[in-house]
């Protein structure tokens, strides 16, 4: 019964975190921006499109529900449309600008409830946010849970609270755009299958379930994260059964490519299916499709119209990952804390456990999911310059998480052996 209050309270306090950033761990500016951050307004403009047409109006494609003639900018003209949406008006579209690189799958089932309940706007968008925060507050908790079983409640009281400093996790939690919270669903889940199907676990199941897991991470953010997604989801496999011999990696491909292949068929199937609705053509789906890739890709990739200003955006560090390593962790209104303060805390904490004997194998799972994060600074080095204001969350995919458990870990048993001492000298 303590355990669960405790870990009722773990969740209760990530939702406050998140939802309504109750106590001030994210930077006001932030916070406030999050509220009509311009990617939601991509949703906002598809719940504005079904109330006034169906679910697949324009393809039921997210995207820009312009409420006048001005079309010089789809970032005011999204705001725009909020302002119309969260005041209950029913504006006349002059134009409708769909966001294609997605599949929009969280605004059609926001569309869907929209049309069943027919609430206050205002009611209806709360309720979206709500939910968003607490599935990321339940797989966070339920991490915590994992990390209690495995070593024990001290060490989880202090990755919790380290958790919650770190705002990026939580800063579009509530986001009916970015629903941060799919990207942990198969992490979580592999964690719990394998820890309690240590010897007789069933591979038909892991790869069925995390293959359902997959699709629902599609449908929601499409390919979002891709890299980071893929490699965090395989963390829980290599730190439950890694073995360095040809047979494991055999095993390890076959298999994730199964759990891969149904839902990124299905996903790019519907995706095609929508261009259908909105062009009449197949083919231009395919075509939208390769150039999304070839945009966030490439660094070399040009901009021209209302979004030249990101081509400047993208010549303000020629290093991208020192501005990733040099962005603060916690709040900046308290105190500016850099990446690369708690990913060097890491490396000593991992040479302390590892010296000592303690979980090596966490500890080089540890920073073999660094990969995660790295290969979407590298490999879309274009996203990462203009997104700034997102692509922080990476880090957390699972790699900052993990490093919070070794610190935790380090930490609980310094604690415990200098209470051990203490007894020792009564």
């Amino acid at each position: 019964m303590k355990n669960r209050l405790i870990f009722l309270l773990f969740a209760i306090l990530l939702f406050c975190n998140s939802q309504f950033n109750l106590f001030h761990l994210i930077p006001k500016e932030r916070f406030d921006y999050s509220l009509v951050e311009v990617s939601e307004t991509l949703v906002i403009g598809k719940l504005l499109n079904s109330q006034q047409g169906g679910i697949f109006e324009d393809g039921g494609f997210t995207g820009v529900f312009y409420v006048d003639r001005d079309f010089s900018n789809r970032g005011i003209a999204g705001r725009k449309s909020y302002a119309k949406y969260i005041n209950n008006e029913h504006p006349r579209k002059y134009y409708y600008w769909a966001y294609k690189s997605q599949i929009g799958g969280q605004a059609i089932l926001y569309s869907v409830f929209d049309k069943i309940f027919n609430l206050d706007n205002k009611v209806s968008i709360t309720i979206f946010r709500m939910l968003n925060s607490l599935a990321l507050s339940v797989l966070l908790t339920l991490f915590m849970i994992w990390v209690k079983r495995k070593f024990g409640l001290l060490t989880t009281i202090i990755s919790f609270l380290i958790l919650i400093l770190n705002y990026w996790i939580f800063l579009y939690g509530k986001s009916t755009w970015w629903c941060n919270w799919v990207y942990f669903l198969p992490f979580v889940y592999s964690m719990f299958f394998f820890e309690q199907n240590k010897e007789n676990y069933s591979i038909k199941k892991y790869v069925i379930v995390s293959s359902l897991l997959f699709f629902i991470k599609f449908w929601f953010t499409g390919f979002e994260f891709i890299t980071v997604f893929l490699i965090s989801s395989a963390i829980p496999y290599i730190y439950y059964l890694f073995e360095n011999k040809r047979s494991f990696y055999l095993n390890f491909i076959g298999r994730h490519f199964l759990i891969v292949i149904l839902p990124f068929i299905l996903t790019i199937s519907f995706q095609l299916f929508q261009f259908n609705i909105l062009t009449g053509n197949f083919k231009d789906g395919i075509a939208h499709l390769v150039d999304a890739y070839a945009r966030r890709a490439n660094g070399e990739y040009s901009y021209n119209g209302e979004y030249a200003y990101l081509n400047t955006l993208k010549q303000y560090h020629l290093d991208i990952l020192l501005r990733y390593i040099g962005g603060s962790f916690v709040n900046e209104d308290f105190v500016k804390m850099p990446f690369i303060v708690i990913i060097f805390l890491g490396i000593v904490c991992s040479v302390f456990l590892y010296v000592k004997n303690i979980d090596r194998r966490l500890v080089i799972t540890t920073w073999f999911s660094i990969t995660a994060p790295l290969s979407w600074l590298i490999l879309f080095k274009e996203h990462a310059h203009i997104h700034p204001h997102i692509d922080f969350f990476i880090w957390y995919c699972p790699f900052m998480i993990l490093v919070i458990v070794l610190i935790s870990l380090t930490m609980a048993f310094l604690l415990k052996n200098i209470k051990r001492n203490e007894l020792k000298h009564k």
